[in-house]
């Protein structure tokens, strides 16, 4: 008997992170990475030529236009099952994308097995959301939402560098130590610590703690 197989590409900008799925597929029975993208226009020049049947998509490469991006991939391609893969964990966030059209939300925390769970549900067309629990398809209401997205798309604002800096701000490290790390001055990483604030709308240090603890950042 043949085997069927799940075609599953990836869209994330961290190519460390398209490795290690891919080892996983690798070991897994029944799913083949079929492809990658690092951008969201890569991502949208590459699904019509090889027609996945799943995309696991880092939300981070749509920038604020997220929203937008998804509501395109199901007018555009209908086809494609989309399962986001995010760092951000939000029950309500991610019902509103589920409810935008995505299939399902996994968190990068998930165990290996976990993700391939995620795609084979996704792909036999069950809605799937961890850590908490599977979602049924159906309406539902919530008064938090607007203001969990509103958090994502604040965090959304940051370059990669300045995600960097404000998980290790969040970690305790000084400006030199992180300049260290980093191979840039501590002057450099104080202007970061600066344009952090002011897009994320906070005042010190300890609100970019509880700003990352909440992000799922630590």
């Amino acid at each position: 008997m043949t085997q069927t197989y799940i075609n599953v590409f990836i869209a994330d900008d961290h190519p460390v992170v398209v490795a290690g799925i891919s080892s996983l597929f690798q070991k897994a029975s029944g799913i083949v990475l079929v492809g990658s993208a690092q951008s969201s226009d890569e991502l949208f020049t590459c699904l019509p030529q090889v027609r996945p049947q799943v995309l696991l998509l880092d939300l981070n490469i749509c920038g604020q236009d997220y929203t937008k991006n998804i509501q395109q991939l199901k007018k555009d391609f209908p086809w494609v099952k989309v399962l986001i893969y995010s760092g951000y964990q939000s029950y309500d966030l991610a019902k509103s994308l589920i409810d935008m059209g995505a299939q399902g939300y996994l968190h990068k925390s998930a165990e290996p097995e976990q993700l391939v769970e995620a795609i084979q549900s996704v792909h036999n067309g069950t809605v799937y959301y961890h850590p908490v629990r599977k979602i049924m398809p159906q309406k539902k209401e919530t008064q938090s939402a607007v203001a969990l997205t509103d958090d994502f798309q604040k965090r959304l604002r940051l370059s990669k560098r300045e995600q960097e800096i404000l998980v290790l701000i969040s970690k305790g490290l000084t400006s030199q130590r992180i300049g260290n790390a980093l191979f840039i001055s501590k002057y450099t990483v104080e202007t970061h610590r600066k344009n952090i604030l002011r897009k994320l709308d906070l005042n010190s240090s300890t609100e970019l703690v509880k700003f990352a603890i909440q992000q799922g950042l630590l």
